[in-house]
């Protein structure tokens, strides 16, 4: 292929493309004005090119115009009559694309649906360039045109599959997770009363044992038609998998709740599931959970239910079980408000502050990077170590509150010193918070130098949840520059298939697999395991609570590059060495 050597070639091809696009306006689509090699390549790519005289509003075509649009280019010969075309919903979004391209020069680059020749809605990809004339007012504009009405669809699924089940078309466990969250703290603001069930098919195994899968497939779908029939339309309906359904209903006191349960279990009893001519009887198990109360995640509430829906099994099916706290539960949950109080108002007052520990090279011994731990500093001054409150914190829900207090903190400290490098730890339920990931894209953004000396900590348990949405994590804290390291490695059992689909930087070995090392054969066995799995990936490794030689010396020989405990430095409110820093056992 010959490439355009100067601006007199593109302006001859241009040109060229010009007078092709004139043609193909009196009747001639083929654009045979043009040379072969551009019309091989219009033709190609399915793309159709467009001139629009803006003032004559006439629009011009070029390509293989009634493949893509189904008509000729005479039945759309102007812009007012292409605009007709346009769906109502995205017209206000394309002339305001316009608008911008014409009075501030912003890219034109646009999506939006047209209904084509048959009368069939296809989505488009419009790009174009505008004319200007002497006074500055916009005279012509030519452009390309594609079809991706395809790419859409599949776009469309995608995001079905992300929140709705496949078989039964109710929402997904992670999307009711999510409605879960957003009832809870409607609930506690407004001090509205609701309930999350759990609907448990009795002895589902036996139906898909007599009948086949296809037929027990078959009874969880019409479960959920009942459910749809049975509730409110306010109420939301999720299948939390297998033979369980999740039902979210707000703004409904215990007395409707419990009536509820004794409709949804009647309604399922009282009339078998009519399928291929079987009549195929079905009961259900409910395990309840009341809110506010005691509970304050999602995650809480969804366990506790599930407990309940056992207890209910056990006590003979076709019943409902409540879950009620007891005396000593609810003294604890008291304690447990105080410290959530304490907590609040340590943010406020900025008590909550970091202790830095050194995580050295294992060769040189240079110190490589500082993980930052968390302390809180009580009215009194007295410091207070992370196991007194974190535990607390996770069981209030305020976890996601801490974790971006915890981003703020060491975005700051990146800022202030420009060699620091430093790590910090999440919770698993931040792994699916919207919200910290665009306040840590808002702080790369603001200042790009932080994200190679920013590493994010989530603990293997957590990251194992939910593997999937971990990933997505992961990949978007990786696309804009920080690294992600998986904490306690070895706690979870991690598979290759695991850290394949995590795609993280580095693996901080458990502590449990460091201490009393060098005398502990089994353990040195499982850390070579370990080591041989994360350089499978390419993985740098950690060892965490390295607390003498002997232990150091056995990690070294192991092939660990990093290592951190009290034997290379105790967490401090100051930093005491450089990265970069040669440091002495301690």
């Amino acid at each position: 292929m010959t490439a355009l050597r100067n601006e007199q070639d593109l302006n001859s091809l241009t040109s060229e493309l010009g007078e092709s696009l004139a043609q193909a306006g009196n009747g001639d689509s083929a654009t045979p004005g043009a040379p072969d090699w551009v019309r091989s390549a219009i033709i190609a790519s399915g793309d159709i090119l467009y001139k629009w005289d803006i003032l004559s509003d006439r629009l011009s075509w070029a390509g293989e115009i009634e493949e893509v649009l189904g008509e000729g280019e005479h039945a759309i010969a102007s812009g007012h009559g292409f605009n007709n075309r346009i769906h109502p919903e995205d017209l206000p979004r394309r002339l305001k694309a316009l608008s911008d391209h014409f009075s501030q020069g912003d890219n034109y680059d646009c999506e939006y649906r047209i209904r084509n020749g048959q009368g069939i809605v296809i989505w488009v990809h419009d790009r174009g360039h505008v004319e200007i004339d002497q006074n500055g007012m916009p005279v012509a504009m030519s452009g390309v045109m594609r079809i991706i009405t395809q790419r859409k669809q599949n776009e469309a699924r995608l995001e079905r599959i992300a929140n709705y089940d496949e078989l039964t078309g109710h929402f997904n466990r992670a999307r009711l997770r999510d409605e879960l969250e957003h009832a809870l703290s409607f609930s506690r603001r407004f001090k509205v009363d609701g309930a999350f069930l759990v609907i448990g098919v009795d002895k589902l195994a036996m139906v898909n044992n007599a009948y086949g899968y296809e037929i027990g497939d078959a009874v969880l779908v019409a479960i959920g038609q009942r459910l749809d029939r049975t509730l409110r339309a306010s109420d939301i309906i999720g299948r939390l998998g297998g033979d369980r359904f999740g039902v979210l209903l707000t703004n409904c006191p215990e007395d409707c709740i419990t009536t509820c349960m004794d409709r949804i279990i009647q309604t399922m009893r009282e009339q078998a599931i009519e399928i291929n001519g079987q009549s195929i009887p079905i009961t259900v198990s409910v395990g309840c959970v009341l809110f506010p109360g005691l509970v304050n995640t999602a995650y809480e509430v969804m366990t506790k239910a599930e407990s309940s829906l056992t207890y209910a099994k056990k006590a003979g099916r076709c019943c409902y079980n409540i879950y009620r706290p007891s005396e000593q539960q609810t003294l604890l949950h008291r304690r447990a408000m105080d410290i959530g109080a304490q907590v609040q108002q340590a943010m406020r007052e900025q008590r909550l502050i970091f202790t830095y520990q050194p995580i050295v090279h294992a060769q040189s011994l240079t110190v490589s990077k500082y993980e930052c731990l968390l302390r809180m500093k009580d009215p009194k001054g007295e410091i207070l170590p992370a196991g007194a409150f974190i535990p607390v914190v996770e069981q209030l829900g305020m976890t996601r509150l801490l974790d971006r207090y915890v981003l703020d903190l060491t975005v700051d400290e990146l800022r202030k010193d420009p060699g620091a490098v430093l790590s910090l730890n999440i919770s698993g339920l931040t792994a699916t918070d919207q919200s910290w990931l665009r306040a840590l894209i808002a702080a790369v953004k603001s200042t790009p130098a932080i994200a190679s000396r920013l590493i994010v900590e989530i603990t293997e348990t957590a990251a194992l949840h939910d593997i999937e949405e971990s990933a997505r994590f992961v990949n978007v804290v990786r696309d804009v520059g920080c690294r992600v390291a998986i904490d306690d490695f070895g706690a979870g059992f991690t598979s290759f298939r695991h850290l394949k689909a995590l795609t993280v930087d580095l693996v901080k070995i458990d502590g449990s697999f460091v201490r009393n090392l060098a005398n502990n054969v089994d353990q040195q066995l499982f850390i070579r395991n370990l080591m041989g799995l994360a350089g499978t990936f390419g993985l740098e490794t950690v060892a965490e609570f390295v607390e003498n030689e002997a232990d150091a010396r056995v990690l070294i020989n192991a092939g660990v590059q990093y290592l951190q405990g009290y034997h290379y430095g105790r967490p401090q409110f100051d930093r005491p060495w450089a990265v970069g820093e040669r440091i002495l056992s301690a």
